[in-house]
């Protein structure tokens, strides 16, 4: 059976359950910057098979996090297009509640756009990056 899709449908499963567990605390850009909160339940698909007796949010949904953002706040679609420098400090297990902020986006040609962002637990540092997006404009049908 194939399932037809448009724009949001296309997204992976995945991605849908984080951008769904997305709770955006600020969109305003003019500040330079942009969060939201996330938590994930121990039935989040990233946790399945990652350490399963010991439960562990993988690095790339941490980078799905930061594109679900920069979507959200552009209204638009995010698609890495080079991730540049990583660091993970501390783990991520289920029940966390985690910040995601981006700051220092900029445009570089076109629709795409490198950025810093950082990921929190209360005041801890849990991971870095520095990335490349395009963004993708849906037509509304």
């Amino acid at each position: 059976m194939t399932e037809k899709t448009e724009h949001k449908g296309a997204i992976s499963p995945m991605a849908r359950q984080i951008e769904e567990a997305m709770s955006v605390s600020s969109l305003n850009g003019t500040s330079g910057s942009v969060e939201a909160t996330f938590t994930f339940n121990e039935d989040f698909a990233g946790f399945q098979g990652h350490f399963p007796s010991n439960k562990i949010f993988p690095g790339v949904c941490q980078v799905q996090c930061v594109l679900a953002l920069l979507g959200r706040w552009q209204d638009s679609e995010a698609r890495l297009t080079e991730l540049t420098n990583v660091k993970y400090v501390l783990p991520i297990v289920p029940g966390d509640v985690i910040t995601c902020r981006i700051t220092g986006l900029k445009e570089l040609e076109g629709d795409v756009f490198s950025l810093k962002a950082s990921i929190h637990k209360g005041s801890e540092r849990v991971s870095d990056f520095r990335l490349k997006a395009r963004l993708v404009h849906h037509q509304a049908s």
